[in-house]
């Protein structure tokens, strides 16, 4: 049983992929390249949470349908559902509120399924207009999320995990950036 350590003693410079800077991110990229193994893909079989139970405030875990492209939450991390001021445990992920960019995060979502690849997205929103969770008091927000496919039997997604880290920020603008994992990208680095 493969089980998460914290280990945030990675140099970050400039040659680090950004997925890669955030120590939690860091973590659940290296147990789910554990279970990825040589096929790049992840086993919903293979994934336990216990495993990752140091994370599990920060995770979403999503079952997949790939006849409507509506993701239905399975589990909801309890800092997540803080931030959204509830529990959207039983939801569609288009149901829940994902404040700016939100064409774009759900795209990410759908894109891990049709690719079978980890996708990264960090969004960075200016004040309380676009995205206003009762406990960011600050200026801003900044959430990075990795989402991670898990096969099932047939090697069809039927399951995504994904991590978000979620800080308080001060930035003056709105930003939206998106990566897509491909296989040995991140090798070096974890």
């Amino acid at each position: 049983m493969a089980q998460v350590r914290l280990n945030n003693t990675l140099e970050v410079d400039c040659s680090t992929p950004g997925f890669l800077r955030s120590g939690e991110i860091r973590a659940m990229w290296r147990y789910m390249a554990q279970l990825a193994g040589h096929d790049h893909i992840a086993s919903s079989i293979k994934f336990d949470l216990m495993d990752v139970h140091l994370l599990a405030p920060d995770i979403l875990i999503c079952d997949v349908d790939a006849l409507t492209c509506r993701h239905r939450l399975r589990f909801v991390g309890t800092r997540y559902a803080a931030v959204l001021g509830e529990d959207p445990t039983g939801w569609y992920i288009d149901e829940v509120n994902l404040g700016p960019y939100r064409s774009q995060q759900l795209s990410a979502f759908n894109q891990a399924v049709a690719t079978g690849l980890p996708q990264w997205n960090c969004v960075r929103v200016v004040g309380r207009d676009d995205y206003a969770p009762d406990c960011i008091t600050r200026a801003g927000v900044s959430y990075e999320r990795l989402i991670v496919p898990l096969a099932g039997g047939n090697k069809m997604v039927e399951q995504l995990v994904a991590i978000t880290r979620i800080e308080e920020i001060m930035s003056d603008r709105n930003t939206f950036e998106h990566e897509e994992i491909v296989p040995n990208m991140a090798l070096f680095h974890a």
